[in-house]
């Protein structure tokens, strides 16, 4: 699990390095796979608190800390939340472009999309502001496990806003994902067959039929690796929805094991997304291996930067000699330029081992003088 959460946090960062490049940033969709990636560290540094650290150091934040006892389970639902949303908002934009596509510009804009983002996080923080109020929070209490403890006079209404809430955060999700997704994969089957069909009555290609065309592939690409991340997350969600309606139907103790494991499937979707990108997507394989790259050339340009600082940062008086003496030196197997420089000169010599020469001469110049 711990690595786990370290890998799912450096994919999410990778992600949206990704997604914020210039080749990327341009499709609205950007926006909210920047936000599902942030929402998805954040639940992964919230389990690391809530399962991780508990589960090796038998160590519960929650009983220590008056804030964590408070809002430990705010935060989860708040995060899963933004992350469910995130991908419904994705998969009405590929709606959008898939099915209304010529609909698409009029109601998928940027202003629309931040708007949108911005709506939803407001909204989820305001739904989950149930929870921190019906705990209590006490340190003397001599039983370690129930210093943070559900007051009882509030067990019914946390019966009724936890079925409200987990409705709010998965089922709804659940259930719109589940619908335009099918809508999308139906509608991208229907229009494969038609440019097969067209591929074979159409033989004659011009360049606005290629960028067309090229234009289709990338979408295409896109929306295929945004229908596998959303799959992803109905089907790794599911188990806890199930798990939870269960035991509030059955009104039994959570099994520790059980909730653990259901708790790591959830928060395994949160680290998988950035290799769905990675494997269904070779527009964002290219965006990748050019952020690598441009790191590459940037430490190898800074290991770099000291011997050219050097080789600039001559004195006046040595740049000005040392001009003179590149007009001067012409053969290296001249004798007279070699009695008038002092110096044995050889085509290979660079301009750094050019400079020392030079002011050592000045320096013994100087010292002659003296």
């Amino acid at each position: 699990m711990p690595i786990a959460v370290g890998v799912g946090i450096i994919g999410n960062l990778l992600s949206i390095c990704v997604f914020a490049r210039r080749e990327m940033i341009k499709f609205c969709v950007s926006i909210l796979t920047i936000v599902l990636s942030l929402s998805d560290i954040l639940l992964l540094i919230t389990s690391i608190f809530n399962i991780v650290l508990p589960a090796y150091n038998h160590y519960q934040f929650a009983d220590k800390s008056l804030f964590w006892c408070h809002f430990h389970g705010y935060f989860d639902l708040l995060f899963a939340s933004l992350s469910g949303y995130s991908m419904v908002f994705i998969s009405v934009e590929r709606w959008f472009s898939v099915l209304k596509p010529f609909d698409k510009a009029k109601y998928i804009t940027f202003k629309s999309t931040i708007t949108t983002v911005i709506i939803y996080i407001i909204v989820s923080s305001i739904v989950c502001l149930w929870y921190p109020l019906i705990l209590k929070f006490d340190p003397y209490h001599p039983d370690p496990n129930l210093r943070c403890r559900l007051l009882e006079k509030f067990r019914k209404i946390f019966t009724i806003f936890g079925t409200i809430n987990v409705l709010f955060t998965y089922i709804v999700p659940f259930t719109i994902l589940g619908i335009l997704n099918s809508f999308i994969i139906h509608r991208l089957r229907a229009r494969q067959n038609n440019s097969i069909r067209s591929t074979h009555s159409e033989r004659n290609s011009s360049s606005i039929r290629t960028r067309t065309r090229q234009r289709q592939n990338t979408d295409r690409n896109i929306t295929f690796m945004l229908i596998t991340v959303a799959l992803a997350f109905m089907l790794m969600s599911f188990p806890y929805q199930i798990y939870w309606f269960y035991l509030q139907i059955s009104q039994t103790t959570s099994n520790k094991t059980l909730y653990t494991l259901t708790q790591t499937f959830r928060n395994l979707n949160c680290m998988i997304n950035f290799f769905l990108y990675s494997a269904t997507s070779s527009l964002f394989r290219r965006e990748l291996k050019e952020i690598f790259h441009c790191c590459y050339l940037l430490s190898s340009s800074k290991s770099n930067s000291l011997p050219n600082t050097e080789q600039t940062l001559l004195p006046k008086d040595s740049v000005k000699l040392q001009k003179k003496n590149s007009n001067t030196i012409t053969d290296t197997t001249s004798p007279k330029s070699l009695t008038k420089n002092g110096l044995i000169t050889t085509k290979t010599e660079n301009n750094h081992l050019l400079g020392e020469c030079i002011d050592i001469e000045l320096n013994n110049g100087s010292n002659n003088k003296k």
